[in-house]
């Protein structure tokens, strides 16, 4: 019960350094966009990248998707294929990839 609690105490403790960070990260984002005049929602959601971002498109209704691209090893996109091809294929909507 002990190693229960510290273990349930370690991801509390996760979680709230994790939900810090992204507000942190929104907070200059939706400031840098504001500078330039454009309006920046945030939002962050849990969840495996590419089904969580298809359901945030799906429920948006969104015209357009913009991601980031990282590259990885040759093998490793080969094996398991790569969040933004997966959401090139998936989404309900276009997708502008930006190397």
């Amino acid at each position: 019960e002990k190693m229960q609690k510290v273990t349930m105490n370690l991801i509390q403790e996760v979680k709230t350094a994790r939900n810090g960070y992204f507000a942190k990260v929104s907070e200059q984002a939706t400031a840098l966009a504001a500078a330039s005049g454009v309006e920046l929602k945030c939002e962050v959601r849990g969840g495996h990248e590419v089904e969580t971002i298809v359901t945030f498109a799906q429920e948006g209704g969104f015209d357009l998707l913009v991601i980031g691209f990282m590259g990885h090893s040759a093998i490793f996109g080969r094996i398991w294929g790569s969040t933004s091809q997966n959401l090139t294929r998936l989404a309900p909507c276009s997708v502008l990839v930006v190397k």
